[in-house]
């Protein structure tokens, strides 16, 4: 049986964004954050699916802790003599001060997503969530999501806490972070075919005046920019700005998607939007 497209991101991240020490002991104790136990306690159990249960048990070897492994379900065994106690007790307070870092933040989301996470099929819809057993849990994978300033929502269900969102700029960009550029690429393509298809049913369904709309506001986005570059006022622009600027006017028949990726570093459309809605927002202000 195929694994399904979340199985394939938690294999991904767990074979190949995980061969650096640091990255192994933030994966590991993000993987312990979102099961809500004790480590020390050796009753306690965090689910790890069977497929990547071999995978998860060698990270585990390699920090010495032993481990016991039976039906879905691990504990760990010797926790309290690890040499990753400290090193987990100064991330957990990383997390509950707000003072973690961008590399963190995805390491240990990275760890969470192998208990805790779920990535639906692309095909079907975008959403990624954490399903954790309490708030703490929950605000503790929140506060990792915003160090990376993904929009996400927490709801409170019978017997548990999800942390979830859809937004498809969001859920890419997170398989990025996560260390998944396979199924990242993967999701990629399934979102430009739907693009594509969504192109060819306005299409046929002559929407031309969605369509022309589209095409006024970006050319009024550009006669906007050019007008701020050929102003003489641009360096009243942040860096970031006329950077953004400069690659719209360079390459005027780039999507917002590629103009991201010339940025340095790489943003997401919904970043690059953000530039050039501020770029116009000068420029109207010049007015």
């Amino acid at each position: 049986m195929e694994d399904s497209f979340s199985v394939k991101v938690k294999i991904e991240t767990a074979t190949k964004a995980v061969k650096k020490p640091v990255q192994r002991r933030t994966a590991l104790c993000g993987l312990i954050l979102s099961s809500g136990i004790d480590p020390e306690d050796p009753e306690g159990e965090i689910k790890i699916p069977e497929r990547l249960s071999d995978l998860i048990l060698q990270l585990f070897e390699l920090e010495n802790i032993k481990c016991g492994y039976s039906k879905g379900r691990l504990r760990l065994l010797d926790f309290k003599s690890s040499g990753l106690r400290n090193y987990y007790q100064e991330l957990l307070s990383a997390v509950t001060e707000r003072k973690l870092t961008n590399e963190d933040a995805r390491r240990l989301l990275r760890g969470a997503f192998w208990s805790a996470g779920y990535c639906s099929d692309p095909v079907k819809n975008y959403r990624i969530e954490f399903l954790v057993p309490d708030s703490n849990v929950a605000e503790m994978i929140s506060s990792a999501l915003n160090a990376l300033s993904i929009n996400h929502i927490t709801r409170e269900r019978k017997d548990s806490h999800a942390v979830y969102f859809k937004n498809g700029d969001d859920v890419s960009d997170f398989l990025g972070y996560i260390g998944s550029p396979s199924a990242m690429m993967e999701f990629e393509n399934v979102r430009a075919g739907k693009d594509i298809n969504s192109k060819v049913i306005r299409a046929v369904n002559c929407d031309k005046g969605n369509t022309k709309r589209l095409a006024e506001a970006a050319a009024a986005r550009n006669e906007l920019i050019t007008k701020v570059m050929e102003s003489g006022l641009a360096g009243k622009l942040s860096p970031e700005l006329r950077e953004a600027a400069k690659a719209h006017m360079e390459n005027p028949g780039a999507s917002l998607a590629e103009l991201g990726k010339m940025m340095d570093p790489p943003i997401g459309k919904s970043g690059m939007r953000h530039r050039l809605d501020k770029i116009a927002e000068f420029a109207n202000n010049l007015q």
